[in-house]
Protein backbone atom coordinates (compact mmCIF):
# COMPACT_ATOMS: atom_id res chain seq x y z
CA UNK A 1 0.00 0.00 0.00
CA UNK A 2 3.17 2.23 0.73
CA UNK A 3 6.58 2.73 0.93
CA UNK A 4 7.79 4.09 4.47
CA UNK A 5 11.21 5.62 2.79
CA UNK A 6 12.66 6.51 6.25
CA UNK A 7 12.43 2.94 7.54
CA UNK A 8 12.96 1.35 4.51
CA UNK A 9 10.08 -0.73 4.54
CA UNK A 10 7.02 -1.29 2.21
CA UNK A 11 3.50 -1.53 4.11
CA UNK A 12 1.28 -4.81 2.87
CA UNK A 13 -2.11 -5.59 3.17
CA UNK A 14 -3.42 -9.34 2.84
CA UNK A 15 -7.02 -9.02 1.31
CA UNK A 16 -7.89 -12.31 2.44
CA UNK A 17 -6.93 -11.96 6.20
CA UNK A 18 -6.95 -8.32 6.12
CA UNK A 19 -4.45 -7.86 8.17
CA UNK A 20 -1.70 -5.67 7.91
CA UNK A 21 2.08 -6.10 7.97
CA UNK A 22 5.62 -4.21 7.35
CA UNK A 23 8.60 -5.80 5.06
CA UNK A 24 11.67 -4.24 5.26
CA UNK A 25 14.32 -4.11 2.30
CA UNK A 26 18.15 -3.05 1.71
CA UNK A 27 17.42 -2.80 -2.26
CA UNK A 28 13.35 -2.68 -3.17
CA UNK A 29 12.66 -3.34 -7.06
CA UNK A 30 9.09 -2.02 -8.07
CA UNK A 31 7.57 -3.36 -10.96
CA UNK A 32 4.01 -2.78 -10.12
CA UNK A 33 2.23 -3.52 -13.58
CA UNK A 34 -0.25 -1.73 -15.77
CA UNK A 35 -4.04 -2.36 -15.33
CA UNK A 36 -7.10 -2.31 -18.30
CA UNK A 37 -8.32 0.76 -19.36
CA UNK A 38 -12.23 0.40 -18.78
CA UNK A 39 -14.61 2.92 -21.48
CA UNK A 40 -16.21 5.98 -18.90
CA UNK A 41 -19.37 4.84 -20.56
CA UNK A 42 -22.84 4.00 -18.88
CA UNK A 43 -23.52 -0.11 -18.54
CA UNK A 44 -19.52 -0.76 -18.05
CA UNK A 45 -20.58 -2.57 -14.84
CA UNK A 46 -23.37 -5.08 -16.57
CA UNK A 47 -22.94 -8.79 -16.47
CA UNK A 48 -20.79 -10.00 -19.78
CA UNK A 49 -19.01 -6.61 -19.96
CA UNK A 50 -15.53 -8.02 -19.39
CA UNK A 51 -12.34 -6.96 -19.78
CA UNK A 52 -9.12 -8.22 -21.24
CA UNK A 53 -5.62 -8.78 -19.25
CA UNK A 54 -4.10 -11.54 -17.37
CA UNK A 55 -5.32 -14.94 -15.82
CA UNK A 56 -8.10 -14.17 -14.36
CA UNK A 57 -10.03 -12.42 -17.24
CA UNK A 58 -8.49 -14.91 -19.88
CA UNK A 59 -10.12 -17.43 -17.82
CA UNK A 60 -13.50 -15.97 -17.73
CA UNK A 61 -13.90 -15.28 -21.56
CA UNK A 62 -12.49 -19.16 -22.43
CA UNK A 63 -16.03 -19.35 -20.31
CA UNK A 64 -17.97 -17.51 -22.31
CA UNK A 65 -16.68 -18.54 -25.66
CA UNK A 66 -17.55 -22.40 -24.65
CA UNK A 67 -21.21 -20.94 -23.73
CA UNK A 68 -23.99 -21.85 -26.28
CA UNK A 69 -25.61 -18.95 -25.36
CA UNK A 70 -23.33 -16.41 -26.29
CA UNK A 71 -23.09 -16.05 -29.39
CA UNK A 72 -22.83 -11.87 -30.81
CA UNK A 73 -19.02 -11.01 -29.19
CA UNK A 74 -18.15 -7.29 -29.64
CA UNK A 75 -14.32 -6.72 -28.83
CA UNK A 76 -13.68 -3.17 -28.22
CA UNK A 77 -10.16 -2.06 -29.57
CA UNK A 78 -7.87 -3.09 -32.47
CA UNK A 79 -4.47 -3.87 -30.85
CA UNK A 80 -2.63 -6.39 -30.37
CA UNK A 81 -4.75 -7.97 -27.65
CA UNK A 82 -8.18 -7.07 -29.46
CA UNK A 83 -6.89 -8.48 -32.60
CA UNK A 84 -5.69 -11.80 -30.57
CA UNK A 85 -9.54 -12.16 -28.92
CA UNK A 86 -11.37 -11.68 -31.83
CA UNK A 87 -9.44 -14.36 -33.66
CA UNK A 88 -10.21 -16.78 -30.14
CA UNK A 89 -13.54 -16.17 -30.75
CA UNK A 90 -13.97 -15.93 -34.43
CA UNK A 91 -12.39 -19.69 -34.03
CA UNK A 92 -15.01 -20.48 -30.91
CA UNK A 93 -17.66 -20.11 -33.64
CA UNK A 94 -19.39 -17.01 -32.50
CA UNK A 95 -20.76 -13.46 -34.66
CA UNK A 96 -17.65 -11.24 -34.41
CA UNK A 97 -17.75 -7.65 -34.62
CA UNK A 98 -14.26 -5.39 -33.78
CA UNK A 99 -14.78 -1.97 -33.09
CA UNK A 100 -12.21 1.18 -32.71
CA UNK A 101 -11.86 4.34 -32.44
CA UNK A 102 -9.35 5.25 -34.99
CA UNK A 103 -9.16 4.60 -38.80
CA UNK A 104 -7.84 0.97 -39.22
CA UNK A 105 -7.25 -2.25 -36.39
CA UNK A 106 -3.36 -2.24 -35.34
CA UNK A 107 -2.93 1.72 -36.68
CA UNK A 108 -0.52 2.55 -33.90
CA UNK A 109 1.60 -0.62 -34.80
CA UNK A 110 1.59 -0.44 -38.37
CA UNK A 111 1.47 1.19 -41.37
CA UNK A 112 -1.23 1.13 -43.83
CA UNK A 113 0.62 -1.00 -46.21
CA UNK A 114 0.08 -3.72 -43.41
CA UNK A 115 -3.05 -3.09 -42.52
CA UNK A 116 -4.86 -3.31 -45.13
CA UNK A 117 -3.86 -7.06 -45.51
CA UNK A 118 -4.94 -7.77 -42.04
CA UNK A 119 -8.21 -6.12 -42.42
CA UNK A 120 -8.31 -8.51 -45.63
CA UNK A 121 -7.73 -11.29 -43.44
CA UNK A 122 -10.31 -10.51 -40.51
CA UNK A 123 -13.09 -10.18 -43.51
CA UNK A 124 -12.20 -13.69 -45.06
CA UNK A 125 -12.94 -15.02 -41.52
CA UNK A 126 -15.94 -13.40 -40.75
CA UNK A 127 -14.66 -10.81 -38.45
CA UNK A 128 -16.78 -7.11 -39.25
CA UNK A 129 -14.24 -4.58 -38.24
CA UNK A 130 -15.58 -1.39 -38.01
CA UNK A 131 -13.67 1.98 -37.55
CA UNK A 132 -13.96 5.61 -36.77
CA UNK A 133 -16.37 4.45 -33.45
CA UNK A 134 -17.50 6.42 -30.28
CA UNK A 135 -19.23 4.48 -27.69
CA UNK A 136 -21.50 5.91 -26.22
CA UNK A 137 -23.28 3.29 -23.69
CA UNK A 138 -23.50 -0.62 -23.06
CA UNK A 139 -27.05 -1.21 -23.46
CA UNK A 140 -29.00 -4.35 -22.06
CA UNK A 141 -31.94 -5.33 -19.76
CA UNK A 142 -31.99 -7.34 -16.13
CA UNK A 143 -28.81 -6.31 -15.57
CA UNK A 144 -27.23 -7.68 -18.60
CA UNK A 145 -25.60 -6.71 -21.86
CA UNK A 146 -27.25 -7.22 -24.86
CA UNK A 147 -25.62 -4.21 -27.52
CA UNK A 148 -23.38 -1.96 -27.71
CA UNK A 149 -24.51 1.73 -28.50
CA UNK A 150 -22.48 4.37 -30.87
CA UNK A 151 -22.81 7.37 -32.75
CA UNK A 152 -22.78 5.57 -35.73
CA UNK A 153 -24.86 2.74 -34.57
CA UNK A 154 -25.99 -0.32 -32.23
CA UNK A 155 -23.97 -3.75 -32.15
CA UNK A 156 -25.79 -6.67 -30.76
CA UNK A 157 -23.56 -7.96 -27.95
CA UNK A 158 -24.21 -10.87 -25.77
CA UNK A 159 -20.31 -10.29 -24.48
CA UNK A 160 -17.77 -7.60 -24.96
CA UNK A 161 -14.91 -7.44 -24.56
CA UNK A 162 -12.87 -4.08 -23.62
CA UNK A 163 -9.37 -4.26 -24.97
CA UNK A 164 -8.67 -0.32 -24.25
CA UNK A 165 -4.97 -0.13 -23.51
CA UNK A 166 -3.70 0.35 -19.93
CA UNK A 167 -2.87 2.73 -17.60
CA UNK A 168 0.08 3.00 -15.11
CA UNK A 169 -1.08 0.76 -11.50
CA UNK A 170 1.01 3.47 -9.54
CA UNK A 171 -1.30 5.55 -7.51
CA UNK A 172 -0.12 3.82 -4.58
CA UNK A 173 2.81 5.69 -4.85
CA UNK A 174 1.58 9.19 -5.37
CA UNK A 175 3.48 11.43 -3.17
CA UNK A 176 6.47 9.15 -2.58
CA UNK A 177 7.95 7.66 -5.79
CA UNK A 178 8.58 10.90 -8.54
CA UNK A 179 5.70 10.22 -11.59
CA UNK A 180 4.94 11.83 -14.73
CA UNK A 181 1.47 13.67 -15.42
CA UNK A 182 -0.13 10.32 -16.51
CA UNK A 183 1.60 8.34 -13.82
CA UNK A 184 4.15 6.40 -15.27
CA UNK A 185 7.02 6.31 -12.73
CA UNK A 186 10.34 8.02 -13.20
CA UNK A 187 13.88 6.37 -13.11
CA UNK A 188 17.05 7.46 -14.07
CA UNK A 189 19.28 5.43 -16.71
CA UNK A 190 20.05 3.37 -14.21
CA UNK A 191 16.45 2.66 -13.31
CA UNK A 192 16.84 4.27 -9.86
CA UNK A 193 13.78 5.97 -8.83
CA UNK A 194 14.31 9.25 -6.64
CA UNK A 195 14.27 6.71 -3.68
CA UNK A 196 17.36 5.91 -2.24
CA UNK A 197 17.49 2.07 -3.04
CA UNK A 198 14.60 2.26 -5.19
CA UNK A 199 14.38 0.70 -8.82
CA UNK A 200 11.52 0.57 -10.64
CA UNK A 201 10.95 -1.43 -13.77
CA UNK A 202 8.71 -2.89 -16.36
CA UNK A 203 5.15 -1.84 -17.64
CA UNK A 204 4.74 0.70 -15.38
CA UNK A 205 8.25 2.56 -16.16
CA UNK A 206 8.85 4.18 -19.88
CA UNK A 207 11.50 2.12 -21.27
CA UNK A 208 14.17 3.80 -23.23
CA UNK A 209 14.17 3.84 -27.11
CA UNK A 210 17.22 3.39 -28.52
CA UNK A 211 14.94 4.37 -32.24
CA UNK A 212 13.43 7.56 -30.61
CA UNK A 213 16.36 8.46 -28.07
CA UNK A 214 14.22 9.20 -25.18
CA UNK A 215 11.63 7.29 -23.16
CA UNK A 216 8.59 6.09 -24.47
CA UNK A 217 5.85 2.98 -22.99
CA UNK A 218 7.15 -0.15 -24.55
CA UNK A 219 4.50 -2.59 -22.68
CA UNK A 220 5.94 -5.75 -23.81
CA UNK A 221 7.55 -9.00 -21.15
CA UNK A 222 10.77 -8.82 -23.24
CA UNK A 223 11.67 -5.59 -22.35
CA UNK A 224 10.50 -5.96 -18.51
CA UNK A 225 13.09 -9.00 -18.55
CA UNK A 226 15.84 -6.90 -20.08
CA UNK A 227 15.56 -4.75 -17.43
CA UNK A 228 15.58 -7.05 -14.42
CA UNK A 229 18.59 -8.58 -15.48
CA UNK A 230 20.38 -4.98 -16.23
CA UNK A 231 18.69 -4.38 -11.92
CA UNK A 232 20.27 -7.76 -10.99
CA UNK A 233 23.41 -7.44 -12.46
CA UNK A 234 24.20 -3.76 -11.13
CA UNK A 235 22.33 -3.77 -7.98
CA UNK A 236 25.17 -3.90 -5.68
CA UNK A 237 27.46 -1.26 -7.00
CA UNK A 238 28.37 1.62 -5.16
CA UNK A 239 28.27 3.36 -8.43
CA UNK A 240 27.21 2.37 -11.59
CA UNK A 241 29.38 1.56 -14.33
CA UNK A 242 27.24 1.63 -17.24
CA UNK A 243 23.31 3.26 -17.84
CA UNK A 244 20.86 0.77 -18.84
CA UNK A 245 21.30 0.27 -22.57
CA UNK A 246 17.77 0.43 -23.83
CA UNK A 247 15.23 -1.10 -26.54
CA UNK A 248 13.97 -1.36 -29.56
CA UNK A 249 10.76 -2.64 -29.06
CA UNK A 250 10.22 -5.75 -31.15
CA UNK A 251 7.58 -7.70 -31.48
CA UNK A 252 5.77 -10.19 -33.56
CA UNK A 253 1.84 -11.32 -33.93
CA UNK A 254 0.07 -14.49 -35.42
CA UNK A 255 -3.68 -14.52 -36.36
CA UNK A 256 -5.02 -17.23 -38.04
CA UNK A 257 -2.80 -16.91 -41.35
CA UNK A 258 -1.80 -13.51 -41.02
CA UNK A 259 1.97 -13.22 -39.45
CA UNK A 260 3.77 -10.02 -39.16
CA UNK A 261 7.03 -8.56 -37.03
CA UNK A 262 7.67 -5.01 -36.17
CA UNK A 263 10.69 -4.00 -34.52
CA UNK A 264 11.35 0.35 -33.54
CA UNK A 265 9.65 3.45 -35.14
CA UNK A 266 6.68 3.29 -37.14
CA UNK A 267 5.05 6.13 -38.87
CA UNK A 268 2.70 6.47 -35.63
CA UNK A 269 5.10 6.53 -33.15
CA UNK A 270 7.64 8.35 -34.85
CA UNK A 271 5.05 11.15 -35.50
CA UNK A 272 4.53 10.97 -31.23
CA UNK A 273 8.37 11.13 -30.64
CA UNK A 274 8.77 14.03 -32.98
CA UNK A 275 10.70 12.12 -35.12
CA UNK A 276 11.08 12.53 -38.82
CA UNK A 277 11.23 9.80 -40.86
CA UNK A 278 11.75 8.20 -44.51
CA UNK A 279 10.17 4.87 -45.17
CA UNK A 280 10.60 2.01 -48.09
CA UNK A 281 8.12 -0.90 -48.27
CA UNK A 282 8.87 -3.98 -50.43
CA UNK A 283 7.00 -7.12 -50.70
CA UNK A 284 8.45 -10.48 -52.32
CA UNK A 285 7.84 -14.67 -51.93
CA UNK A 286 8.89 -16.37 -48.69
CA UNK A 287 11.24 -18.65 -50.37
CA UNK A 288 13.25 -18.87 -53.70
CA UNK A 289 10.58 -18.66 -57.09
CA UNK A 290 11.14 -22.41 -57.69
CA UNK A 291 8.97 -23.61 -54.73
CA UNK A 292 5.32 -23.53 -54.85
CA UNK A 293 3.03 -21.65 -53.25
CA UNK A 294 0.99 -24.49 -51.69
CA UNK A 295 4.74 -25.76 -49.96
CA UNK A 296 4.85 -22.57 -48.14
CA UNK A 297 5.95 -20.01 -50.36
CA UNK A 298 3.37 -16.97 -49.47
CA UNK A 299 3.89 -13.73 -49.85
CA UNK A 300 6.18 -11.50 -47.02
CA UNK A 301 5.83 -8.04 -46.80
CA UNK A 302 8.43 -5.46 -45.29
CA UNK A 303 8.28 -1.95 -44.73
CA UNK A 304 11.63 -0.24 -43.30
CA UNK A 305 11.84 3.18 -41.75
Amino acid sequence: TKINQSRQTVSVKNLKSNQDTEVSYDKLILSSGVTPNALAVPGADLENVFLMRGYDWATKIKAKLADDNIKNVTIVGAGYIGIEAAEAAAKAGKQVTLLDVISRPLGTYLDAELTDILSNELATRGVKVHTNIEISEFCGHNGQVEWVKSKQGNFPSDLVIQATGVKANTNWLRGTVDLDERGWIKNDPYLRTNLSNVYALGDATLAYSVAADKKMPIALATVARREARYIVKHLFEKIPTTPFSGVVGSSALSVFSYNFAQSGLNSFTAHRAGININSSYYEDNLRPAFIPKDKGNTKAYTKLF
